[in-house]
């Protein structure tokens, strides 16, 4: 495959081997047969049509309109009718140059030559003038020179150097050297050669310019993507970074609230006595600890024998808090806890999603709690059939709740709540009927 500027070494000199045989022609038309152009006389006219006709249809060289098959056939059968003076010279020479104006934008498409901009925004830009077929080829010739101008060289200059450097090359070096001067610039500048060295040793081994100037470009890609991916895996680190800072600062508040409410509780019921530290032993200061807030709140129903975790200090609170929960607040559920099998546990806004059972805590004097009112909902037959049945039979108690609870049509055994708010107080509602009880405000 020819490179571009071999196919138009090979144009000028088919074209002017061609004007040079029309010339003739019209010349020996003049002399031998005493016409004033060869369109008065039959046979010259023939000769000439037939000479332009074998320089597009019948070229020995690779040229600009080679392989475009639908356009030759056109060209044919125009040359065709010139013959019989349908078509002119004029017209096929306008069908010609049209031709040409599409190749040249295909070629630059081709090319990739948008690629070599000096900015991704400059790149697009030059993608979208090539890729609009409403502006002329002049237009975007003109703009693709300003484009890759760099005042070092003026292009026109430039390239006609190049094409009679390449004309009068005897060795494969000597258009390498071309090559390396006309694509590189080390005389107008160094620096810029010295960073494209590895692409210059390539043309220098041998390597067909097409290939290098090919790599030159997917190493542009490459470097390029690479960069996006690091712009993209920075924004990703902020963007988790942020999330990591909003976590720790809502934990913050959540944390300071609960101790908020802690506090609050503390004179309301009298807690001046307080009990020693769960891990450490030591009294707390009175102004100055934490209380497991399940505690708190269960210790305010009446029949309820709850002895508050506290702790002195965050640390103390950080090394015994989880476990306490674990040992003192787990879910009643046990091995049917929702959280042992799934992690999709309901959680509203800001709150927590730990419920009470309300007949458990209000009359039965069991601390009874669920992670959520899912798990509750989910075992609440086994709930009631093990905990509230056996209770109310112990106490001595008639409950009627058979209009609260939904049995399974397809076996009667089997009973859900109806609706199981009726049965559950959330630990927000809990918290708020225990301010109004205390007098406690949270702040």
């Amino acid at each position: 495959m020819l490179e571009p500027w071999d196919e138009d070494i090979a144009l000028q000199k088919e074209r002017q081997l061609c004007a040079s045989d029309v010339q003739t022609i019209k010349a020996s038309c003049i002399k031998d047969h005493g016409k004033k152009h060869p369109i008065e006389c039959p046979d010259c006219w023939t000769r000439l049509l037939n000479r332009i006709r074998d320089r597009y249809l019948n070229s020995a060289s690779r040229e600009w309109f080679s392989g475009r098959r639908p356009f030759l056939l056109e060209l044919d059968t125009m040359f065709s009718k010139a013959h019989t003076f349908e078509v002119d010279l004029k017209t096929i020479e306008q069908r010609i140059f049209d031709e040409k104006k599409e190749w040249y934008r295909d070629k630059v498409k081709n090319l990739g030559l948008q690629h070599a901009a000096k900015s991704p925004s400059e790149e697009r830009i030059l993608q979208q003038r090539i890729n609009d077929r409403s502006i002329t080829a002049n237009q975007l010739a003109s703009e693709l020179r300003e484009a890759f101008s760099d005042g070092a060289i003026q292009n026109q200059e430039a390239f006609n150097g190049f094409i009679e450097r390449l004309k009068l090359s005897q060795s494969s070096q000597a258009r390498n050297d071309a090559y390396i001067d006309i694509f590189f610039q080390p005389n107008h500048d160094p620096s810029g050669a010295a960073g494209s060295k590895k692409y210059i040793d390539m043309i220098r081994n041998g390597m067909p310019i097409s290939d290098a100037i090919s790599t030159m470009i997917r190493d542009r890609h490459s470097a390029k993507s690479d960069l996006e991916q690091k712009q993209a895996l920075h924004e990703k680190l902020e963007e988790l970074r942020r999330a990591k800072a909003a976590h720790e600062l809502d934990k913050a508040r959540r944390d300071k609230a609960r101790q908020d409410k802690v506090r609050a509780a503390a004179p309301a019921h009298g807690l001046h006595d307080l009990p020693p530290c769960l891990v450490c032993s030591k009294i707390p200061d009175i102004q100055d600890f934490i209380i497991c807030p399940l505690c708190q709140i269960l210790s305010a129903h009446d029949g309820l024998r709850i002895k508050p975790a506290m702790f002195c200090s965050r640390g103390c609170e950080g090394q015994r808090y989880e476990s306490h929960i674990n040992a003192t607040h787990e879910c009643a559920s046990g091995q049917r806890c929702v959280r042992l099998h799934d992690e999709d546990v309901e959680m509203d806004d800001g709150g927590t999603a730990l419920v009470f059972c309300r007949e458990c805590t209000e009359s039965l004097g069991i601390p009874s709690t669920f992670c959520s009112s899912r798990c509750f909902n989910e075992n609440f037959q086994d709930h009631r059939d093990n905990v509230h049945l056996p209770e109310r039979k112990n106490a001595q108690r008639e409950i009627d709740d058979e209009n609260k609870l939904e049995y399974d049509p397809r076996d009667e055994r089997r009973y859900q709540a109806r609706k199981i708010e009726e049965h559950l107080v959330t630990f927000d509602d809990a918290i708020a009927e225990w301010q109004r009880k205390t007098g406690a405000t949270v702040k």
